[in-house]
């Protein structure tokens, strides 16, 4: 995968429209975006037109850079630009450029990188202050933070309200209910905050600190599994119900951190034969009705890996959580959703990136669920 930088720009129609629609194809046949920045608006340079759209991304893709932008100038086509040999300037609908591609100096008849006119645009170099003020250019050797502050003056570059979507959500938008699985601290809260905030669906998150048998139940396991397993099995499925009477009309959907599923599971490794028996009885009579997701995310890491994530968070009462102890959860998951024809399931692997902490993982984490829902 190589990093390359683009600017956008659009100053007629539906501006705003047009740069998202680029977008949404650059997302489809291109590569991965991993940042937008803002919109601004700023007079047309060159030529009498009326006022630009602009934005700078940053993408990831497998093709080299005249392959790039090749396929831009498809993009641009199907945006309704139409190219002429005159080089005069003109007004377009789309407008696409290629700014950097990696640190590569590129100086060929149909390709010139960096953009020879980057370092004096204004209306570039301020969006791409948003996504990469540290980014050095490899013919003047300086940063695009140095660069702005030779330019100084950015008045006539406005920032406008209005948003671009990165187009990575798309997919994850076909989905009214997500449910985000896993194991004991693999990160399914934190992920279901993200979604629910960048997909603006409702968020349903599990209570744990509700449960009065979950400290006893790491002390005794023995002793209070069923009573832990039922209380559970009760707040959940309440908590799913009371959803149906809060839903927020103006959500696209809900992001759940727990399937209801999740309590047949642990009851599976918690409970004694006899208990269990009983306990999946209760199960089915009481979820029956419950709100089935539309799609799990199901997030895999390393034995390791999630005892160093339970250490960190610092819960004093799942100290003594054993590394085999998960090793059952995991695979009782993956028996049961994988049997389960009815759930539309994704297992992605992050054991290698930290999507909580890092921005760009995060990132990466998205681009795999949408590489698994292709």
């Amino acid at each position: 995968m190589k990093l390359t930088y683009l600017s956008l720009g659009s100053n007629i129609g539906d501006k705003k429209n047009h740069i998202q629609s680029a977008l949404n194809k650059i997302d489809r046949t291109i590569g991965n975006i991993i940042s937008i920045s803002s919109l601004y608006e700023n007079p047309s340079e060159g030529f009498e037109g009326e006022m630009f759209y602009n934005c700078c991304i940053s993408l990831e893709t497998i093709f080299s850079a005249k392959e790039l932008l090749k396929k831009l100038l498809v993009v641009e086509k199907e945006g309704g630009r139409v190219r002429s040999n005159d080089r005069a300037y003109v007004s377009r609908s789309i407008d696409l450029d290629i700014l950097f591609y990696e640190d590569e100096i590129i100086n060929s008849k149909d390709l010139i990188i960096p953009h020879p006119k980057l370092h004096q645009r204004k209306f570039v170099i301020k969006p791409l202050l948003e996504i990469a003020k540290g980014k050095i250019h490899p013919i003047i050797k300086k940063s695009i933070l140095q660069v702005a502050e030779d330019l100084k003056e950015f008045s006539e570059i406005k920032k406008i309200k209005e948003q671009l979507f990165n187009p990575v959500y798309n997919s994850l938008l076909n989905y009214s209910n997500i449910v985000v699985e896993g194991n004991i601290g693999v990160g399914k809260t934190s992920l279901s905050k993200k979604l629910s905030s960048d997909l603006n669906k409702n968020l349903i998150l599990e209570g744990f600190k509700e449960n009065p048998f979950l400290e006893k139940f790491y002390e005794d396991p023995k002793r209070y599994a069923l009573n832990l397993e039922l209380t559970f099995l009760i707040d959940r499925c309440r908590q799913l119900n009371d959803y149906k009477n809060q839903l927020d009309l103006f959500k696209t959907g809900v992001v759940f951190d727990y399937d209801i599923v999740k309590s047949l599971i642990f009851a599976g490794i918690t409970l004694s034969e006899n208990d269990f028996n009983l306990y999946r009885n209760i199960f089915y009579f009481m979820t029956k009705d419950l709100i089935k997701p539309s799609l799990v995310i199901f997030l895999m890491q390393s034995p390791e890996n999630l005892l160093n994530n339970i250490k960190k968070r610092g819960r004093y009462f799942e100290n003594k959580i054993e590394k085999e102890y998960l090793k059952k959860i995991n695979q009782a998951y993956l028996k049961s959703l994988k049997s389960n024809s009815n759930l539309n399931t994704l297992f992605i692997d992050v054991s290698d990136i930290n999507f909580v902490e890092n921005k760009l993982d995060y990132m990466e984490l998205l681009f795999r669920i949408k590489k698994s829902l292709v």
